[in-house]
């Protein structure tokens, strides 16, 4: 188990490397900031088939100018196995249809992505306090964005580190939290030989309210704010830099598919 003097360690690390990757880019080209302000609505179900295996369940509605347009829509199933009590390893496959949004659009039309994806995730309680360090690694299949077809695909690798705490505000009377405060902070670092310009794919903020409904969900409302390189230059060979402001809407629930003999 890692001690917090481990955990900040760990995310000061990464933090360091993605802000090198990013300056060392940002001093070779000049760079446009855009500002958008997005509303996420996301599901997350953890459906077990026995006491340490089952299945992981996710769909995130991503949307653009408020809830106006679409930015994304994100579909996210896999399988997931309680190593212990504090340590899980989960693998699966996500689509992902990205849309054009904001100032600089990515690209002209809507184009599809697939991914593999596997990830550990281990909790720690310190005190009252729930610490949650999530290693994610995907491999992501492109289409091609200028037609908006799953052809002419392009790999790329991406490596993503989260750190995040549920501080308790309140408690019922069996001293179950309630209410709690979520706080994040993700990294995301793209990799590989398809990777040309921005390793330093983006950064993900976040904290909000939290409450517990039950033994089997939780509802979470926050802001976040979600910095993002594009991942190719302009054709003056310009940098885009997206500022996204977020609206986050998260439910999230763990289901027990069995019955205990």
């Amino acid at each position: 188990m890692l001690s917090k003097k481990q955990n900040r360690a760990a995310f000061v690390t990464l933090l360091v490397i993605a802000i090198l990757s990013g300056n060392k880019l940002i001093a070779q080209n000049t760079r446009y900031n855009t500002s958008n302000f997005n509303g996420w609505v996301a599901l997350n179900s953890q459906l077990y088939l026995n006491d340490n295996f089952g299945i992981h369940a996710e769909v995130q509605i991503r949307r653009n100018n408020g809830f106006n347009q679409w930015q994304q829509l994100l579909l996210r199933p896999g399988i997931f196995y309680n190593i212990n009590s504090n340590l899980t390893a989960t693998a699966g496959y996500c689509f992902v249809e990205t849309y054009p949004y904001g100032q600089i659009p990515i690209a002209k039309v809507a184009f599809p992505e697939h991914r593999i994806w596997q990830q550990v995730q281990l909790t720690q309680k310190t005190g009252n306090v729930d610490i949650t360090n999530r290693l994610r690694l995907e491999q992501r299949f492109f289409g091609d964005a200028s037609v908006g077809t799953f052809t002419n695909t392009r790999y790329e690798n991406r490596l993503r580190y989260m750190l995040r705490v549920a501080i308790p505000l309140t408690t019922d009377a069996s001293k179950v939290t309630k209410l709690y405060l979520p706080v994040y902070d993700e990294v995301l670092i793209a990799f590989g030989k398809n990777v040309k310009y921005n390793t330093f794919d983006q950064n993900r903020f976040g904290a909000g309210i939290g409450l517990n409904t039950g033994k089997t969900g939780k509802i979470e409302v926050g802001y976040m704010y979600q910095y993002v390189q594009q991942r190719n230059l302009q054709p003056d060979f310009s940098q885009v830099v997206e500022n996204n402001h977020t609206l986050s809407i998260t439910w999230a629930t763990s289901l027990k598919l069995y019955k205990k003999r």
